[in-house]
C-alpha cells in the first residue's frame, strides 16, 4: 500500500487523488502513530457493499445452501432464468 505523510498529502492532494484511481487498497495517509486511508469511491461503494451483505446473518447459509443446489443440479442457469446463454 502507497503510504504518505498528512504534510505531503495536503500539499499532494490532486496527485494522490489521481494515484487512489489506480490503487485497489488504498493510500495509507499518516499523522503521528495513525493511520487514514484514501480510497477512490468506486472502491468505497464496493467495500459498503460488502459490508452491507455481511451484516445479513443469512447470507452465508443462503449461499451455503445455492451452491449444494447447483451442485446436485437443482439450480436454474442463467440461460433458463433469463434466455441468455453465456458462451
Amino acid at each position: 500500500m502507497y503510504q504518505v505523510t498528512v504534510d505531503y498529502a495536503k500539499s499532494h492532494l490532486d496527485e494522490l487523488c489521481d494515484h487512489a484511481i489506480m490503487e485497489p487498497k488504498g493510500i495509507a495517509i499518516t499523522r503521528g502513530d495513525q493511520k487514514y486511508i484514501l480510497v477512490n469511491q468506486e472502491e468505497w461503494e464496493s467495500l459498503m457493499e460488502t459490508a452491507t451483505w455481511m451484516q445479513d446473518a443469512d447470507i452465508l447459509s443462503d449461499v451455503a445452501a445455492a451452491r449444494q443446489d447447483y451442485q446436485c443440479k437443482e439450480a436454474l442457469t442463467m440461460e433458463q432464468v433469463f434466455g441468455i446463454s453465456l458462451d
